[in-house]
C-alpha cells in the first residue's frame, strides 16, 4: 500500500529541496517519490492520503554522539573542566549495572524521539547491545557499541576488552535482519588506551566491516598528555597507528592543528561536534568551518545529559552557527543551511549511513520529522531554513516517522507506555 503525506511544506535537506505545497509518496519503509505535490506522477495502485494540515517537514535528526545509558544522572556535576568533571562524576557513574544503562537508556531515548532524533550514535563502557535494544522497541535507528579502554589508564571500573567485543558479536547475532541497529567497535580516547589495545579493537572492528569510534582531542590538557608521551598530537599518533579510515566516528576534535585536519581529510575520518558539551566543559570550539572546508564529514551530538543536560539537536544546530560567529567575529562564517545539512546529510555521512538516511528523496528511509511552524509573514523556503535552526525547537515537534512508522504521534510515543516506563525508573531511584 502506498501512503500519501501531503498538504506540506516540506524540506528534503538537499540544496534548494524546499517544497511549499510539498508531498512525500511512502512504500512501507521506503520513500518513493518526493517533491511538489502538482508533480507527482499518476499512480496505478490504491493510495492512503494522510493531511499533514500544512505542517513542516524535515528529514530525522541525526545524532552521531551520545551516552544514553548516563542519563538516570543529569546535572550530578555541572561544573570543571572535562577532567575536573570526570573526575567528580565517578562515584555516581563508577557503580551503575547493566540495568541502570538499560533505565538510562529509555529516558535518552524518549527524550530523543521526542525532540525529532531518529538515528543516534551511543556510546558506554558495558552492556554494547543495551541501547540498540531500547531504541529498536522504541522504533529509533541507532548505531551503538562500547568503547574499550585499558584499566591500567582508566582504573575507575572493571576492565571491559575483550567483553566489549564478546556483547558486540552477541548484540550483531541478536539483531540481524533489523534494519534499525548498527554496531562499531571503539576505543574511549588517546588518553585511556594503550597503543596496543587501540590497535586490536580497530583490528576487531575492520575484521567485521564496523565503524569505530573514539573521543579524540576533545581537551587542550588531553592534546598536551598525548604530545608529551608520544611525540604527536592525539590525531596524528591515531594516524601513525592505522586507526584512521573512512569508517573512523571521531567525537569532538576541539584542538586540531591544520596538519591534523589534512590528516583527516586524507583519511576519510568523519567528526561528531558537540558545540553544547564543549562548550559547558570548557574545551573550546572546534574548527568546523575549516574541516568542511576541506570537505571532511561534520554530524553534530548532543553527548551526554551529564555534560550537555539536554538532548536537543535544534539547540546544538543554533550553537553550531553562534559559537563561530562569535569567536571568528564573521558573520558569515556559518549559516542556517550549514547547520541543517550537519544535523542530517552530513550526520548519516559521518555514520557511513548516508545512502539510506539523511535526507527525503526517492529510494531512502522513510525518517522523518513533522513540525508545527507558523510565521506572520507566511511559510518561505528562507523563512523555515531559519526557523529550524534559530527559533524552533523540540516544543514544536508533533509527529516523527522512522522507517514508515509513525513512532512519534500527537504528543505519544506510540510503541510503548512512556508514563509507565517514567514512573517505574522514578520508583526504583526514589528508594536508593
Amino acid at each position: 500500500m502506498l501512503t500519501l503525506l501531503h498538504n506540506l511544506f516540506l524540506c528534503t535537506g538537499l540544496p534548494g529541496g524546499f517544497y511549499p505545497d510539498g508531498g512525500l509518496l511512502i512504500r512501507g519503509s521506503k520513500i518513493i517519490w518526493a517533491g511538489q505535490l502538482a508533480d507527482l506522477p499518476p499512480q496505478s495502485e490504491p493510495i492512503t492520503r494522510k493531511n499533514l494540515s500544512g505542517r513542516v517537514v524535515i528529514p530525522g535528526l541525526i545524532n552521531t554522539h551520545a551516552h544514553g545509558g548516563l542519563s538516570t544522572h543529569r546535572g550530578c556535576c555541572d561544573d570543571g573542566d572535562l577532567f575536573e568533571w570526570a573526575a567528580a562524576l565517578a562515584p555516581h557513574t563508577s557503580h551503575l549495572t547493566l540495568e541502570d544503562n538499560r533505565r538510562g537508556c529509555y529516558l535518552a531515548i524518549m527524550d530523543m524521539v521526542r525532540n525529532g532524533i531518529t538515528t543516534a550514535c551511543d556510546c558506554t563502557r558495558y552492556g554494547a547491545g543495551v541501547f540498540a535494544s531500547v531504541a529498536t522497541r522504541i522504533g529509533m535507528r541507532s548505531l551503538s557499541g562500547a568503547l574499550a579502554n585499558s584499566p591500567e589508564l582508566r582504573r575507575n571500573g572493571r576492565p571491559n576488552w575483550p567483553l566489549a567485543l564478546e556483547e558486540t558479536k552477541e548484540a550483531i547475532e541478536v539483531h540481524k535482519g533489523n534494519g534499525l541497529a548498527r554496531f562499531y567497535l571503539g576505543g574511549h580516547s588517546p588518553y585511556s588506551c594503550t597503543p596496543a589495545l587501540l590497535q586490536e579493537v580497530k583490528r576487531e572492528a575492520d575484521n567485521l566491516e564496523l565503524p569505530f569510534v573514539i573521543h579524540v582531542a576533545e581537551n587542550k590538557r588531553e592534546n598536551e598528555m598525548v604530545i608529551e608521551q608520544y611525540g604527536r598530537s592525539p590525531t596524528a599518533w591515531l594516524h601513525d597507528l592505522g586507526i584512521l579510515d573512512r569508517r573512523s566516528i571521531l567525537a569532538h576534535c576541539v584542538w586540531l592543528s591544520e596538519a591534523d585536519m589534512d590528516i583527516l581529510a586524507a583519511t576519510g575520518a568523519g567528526v561528531a561536534h558537540n558545540p553544547g558539551s564543549n562548550a559547558k566543559l570548557a574545551s573550546g570550539i572546534a574548527p568546523v568551518p575549516a574541516l568542511r572546508k576541506r570537505s571532511i564529514p561534520v554530524g553534530l551530538g548532543t553527548d551526554s545529559t551529564l555534560s550537555n543536560n539536554c538532548l536537543d539537536l535544534f539547540q546544538e544546530m543554533k550553537l553550531s552557527v553562534l559559537l563561530q560567529r562569535a569567536i571568528r567575529l564573521d558573520g558569515a562564517i556559518m549559516g542556517a543551511a550549514d547547520a541543517l545539512s550537519m544535523a542530517t546529510l552530513e550526520g548519516a555521512r559521518v555514520l557511513s549511513w548516508e545512502a539510506e538516511i539523511g535526507s527525503l528523496e526517492a529510494g531512502k528511509e522513510a525518517d522523518l520529522v513533522i513540525l508545527d511552524v507558523s510565521h506572520p509573514l507566511g511559510l518561505t523556503a528562507e523563512r523555515v531554513l531559519s526557523d529550524l535552526v534559530y527559533h524552533i525547537g523540540p516544543q514544536h515537534v508533533r509527529g516523527v516517522m522512522v522507517a514508515g512508522t509513525m513512532i512519534v504521534e500527537d504528543g505519544r510515543l506510540t510503541n510503548i507506555d512512556e508514563p509507565a516506563i517514567r514512573h517505574a525508573i522514578h520508583e526504583h531511584y526514589s528508594h536508593q
